[in-house]
């Protein structure tokens, strides 16, 4: 009998490289967001340094000069984080985008090795089926010769 060959191998193939191709996209927008989290962490530590060092310096007598500067700071800084927080508003949704495209190729592809399960199932049946026949035959032949020959 010959071996068994599933019939939608070439699908299956296809859906698993279109999977990991959606996977490894998963993984690189994950990364953007957890950059863009970084770096507005970075900012707010930034700021409580600035904040920190501006408390400082009211300590002594400072100009009004260097408290613009440190207003100018804090404003540059509040900015880029509400910049940086809409990015990663934005990286969250395409995140959450693509976590749907995985797991919907991850049910086809699913779908597809079941498929290829049941139909592996099928043919070893077939083949004890065929196997057993061959040894009925061997059998009722044998027999068949032993009573030929008493």
């Amino acid at each position: 009998m010959k071996q068994f060959k599933f019939t939608l191998s070439r699908l299956l193939d296809y859906k698993d490289q279109v999977l990991e191709t959606e996977k490894n996209t998963l993984a690189q927008l994950r990364q953007t967001r957890d950059g863009i989290e970084r770096r507005i962490q970075t900012l707010e530590r930034e700021f409580a340094e600035t904040d920190r060092r501006l408390k400082e310096d009211q300590k002594k007598a400072i100009s009004i000069n260097q408290i613009k500067m440190y207003e100018y700071q804090f404003d540059s800084i509040r900015r880029q984080i509400k910049q940086f927080k809409t990015e990663l508003r934005k990286a969250e949704l395409e995140v959450e985008r693509q976590v749907q495209v995985v797991v919907a190729a991850s049910q086809e592809v699913s779908g597809l090795d079941k498929l290829k399960e049941k139909q592996l199932e099928e043919y070893q049946v077939s083949v004890a089926r065929e196997n057993e026949t061959v040894i009925n035959e061997f059998i009722s032949g044998k027999l068949a010769r032993e009573s030929q020959g008493a």
